[in-house]
């Protein structure tokens, strides 16, 4: 009987050990990576170095605090309707991004946008790689192929007039993102019959 209590006492002392662990390590990856991306010195994932000046630092910092007051305020805010805060916060987002990108030298917002492009290059040949697998895997048709690259065309038509749509939220972005995912989901079921 006590060989089985000490045996369960270690396993979970172990296992809560295991846990309190990798809890650390996650919380502390975490912080790295979101101090690294605010000073400019990497994005996520390995993204591009900012490589800011001493100046473009204390613009970004200026810049974020005045947008965290701002939202503060617009938040703490309850005589304004529903609509005229949706409004207000899009509008306060899109200053906040605008002033941000103001401030980046010409090198780094081509940086950005070769990173963006390399981005959708390796989008692409990973989707028209999947779609291949597919068409081995599931036997499909040269119809029905022909009928998943218009779907996702449009797809993508679609869901970038979503992500440029500057009238919306982020919580509205990601909810029509979410309706015209589920629609595709539904489109390609009926591109397998």
């Amino acid at each position: 009987m006590m060989t089985i209590l000490s045996a369960f006492l270690l396993i979970a002392g172990l296992a809560s050990a295991q846990t309190a662990d990798t809890t650390q390590h996650h919380r502390g990856f975490d912080g790295r990576k979101m101090a690294m991306h605010r000073q400019g010195r990497g994005g996520f994932n390995g993204g591009p170095k900012m490589n800011f000046s001493d100046d473009q630092k204390k613009q970004l910092k200026a810049i974020n605090e005045d947008y965290r007051k701002q939202l503060t305020v617009l938040q703490s805010n309850n005589s304004i309707s529903l609509g005229d805060y949706k409004t207000k916060l899009a509008a306060l987002h899109k200053s906040h991004r605008e002033q941000i990108t103001g401030i980046y030298t010409p090198d780094q917002k081509k940086m950005l946008a070769d990173r963006r492009q390399k981005m959708q290059s390796r989008m692409h040949e990973m989707g028209a790689k999947n779609l291949d697998k597919m068409k081995d895997n599931l036997n499909l048709s040269d119809d029905q192929v022909a009928k998943i690259k218009t779907q996702r065309e449009e797809l993508g038509t679609k869901a970038k007039a979503i992500r440029e749509n500057a009238q919306l939220l982020p919580e509205q972005k990601r909810e029509q993102m979410k309706e015209l995912f589920a629609q595709q989901k539904e489109q390609l079921k009926s591109a397998y019959r």
